[in-house]
């Protein structure tokens, strides 16, 4: 029987930077959990952004931010893996020679930036409601550093080009989004992520469901017996997954979430 489920958030739940999430959502969860099982919301984003799409239920899920570099449960921390500060000033330096490269810091309080574009400012702060702020010093925030993101005016995938020979013995490189490259410790994966929770929760794969559309999904789809990637993902991504679901604009997961509750119920009957 189902006892956990994972999903991705951007490209998978909602558009790529959007925090309204269909209220249905919230009711499925709920009553999935009443029956006992966990859900957990797992996303590049720092935690503040992920809450401004789950704030209705957080005291009943697991967050997984940064792409498992910060874990919580029903609002109390769980786990955190900071950046070597060292290794991520010496990264910094080389990206920020990158063209149309934008640096982006994510730390338990928040995302930090020195980057004065208006706009990407309004895209962070005001399009994925993270907490932080712009400052004239990153170096203050490297030593709280859980993941980095890059965001590239001309994509992602240029920016990986560039970087991921160089750094990939270093850190987790992985792309997150069309325009986003993140920056994590090697340890700091969801994969791991969900790993750590299946061991809490003592759930092995084949009791576990996840969703995910994007590369730096990959290592959590592995993680169950029963996963998913939205129709539209990467070939990789699609590899990654048993199944396909709908995307988004279908609520595809949604649909899928309503058949495993109906499973889940049929289960509890017998």
């Amino acid at each position: 029987m189902v006892r956990l489920i994972i999903s991705d958030i951007d490209g998978t739940l909602v558009p790529e930077g959007c925090t309204a999430l269909n209220p249905e959502y919230f009711k499925v969860i709920r009553d999935l959990a009443d029956l006992g099982v966990s859900f957990a919301a797992a996303s590049g984003r720092q935690k503040s952004s992920v809450d401004a799409v789950f704030h209705e239920i957080c005291g009943m899920i697991y967050y997984v931010s940064d792409n498992g570099g910060f874990i919580q449960k029903n609002g109390i921390p769980l786990r955190k893996i900071y950046m070597d500060r060292e290794k991520l000033e010496q990264f910094l330096e080389e990206a920020r020679n990158l063209p149309g490269c934008r640096v982006l810091l994510s730390t338990l309080d928040g995302y930090y930036t020195d980057d004065q574009d208006e706009a990407f400012q309004k895209l962070v702060f005001g399009q994925y409601k993270g907490t932080g702020g712009v400052t004239d010093d990153l170096s203050r925030y490297t030593d709280q550093c859980i993941k980095v993101s890059l965001y590239g005016d001309n994509g992602s995938q240029g920016l990986r080009e560039q970087l991921y020979d160089r750094w990939k013995d270093v850190f987790s490189i992985n792309i997150s989004g069309e325009k986003w490259l993140d920056i994590n410790s090697p340890e700091a994966t969801k994969g791991g992520a969900v790993r750590y929770i299946q061991n809490e929760l003592r759930a092995t794969p084949a009791e576990t469901v996840v969703f995910g559309d994007n590369f730096n999904d990959i290592s959590m789809l592995k993680c169950a017996d029963r996963s998913y990637a939205p129709a539209g993902s990467a070939p990789e991504v699609r590899a990654a997954a048993r199944y396909e679901v709908d995307s988004y604009k279908e609520d595809g997961v949604l649909q899928v979430l309503k058949q495993l509750l109906e499973e889940v119920r049929h289960e509890k009957e017998k």
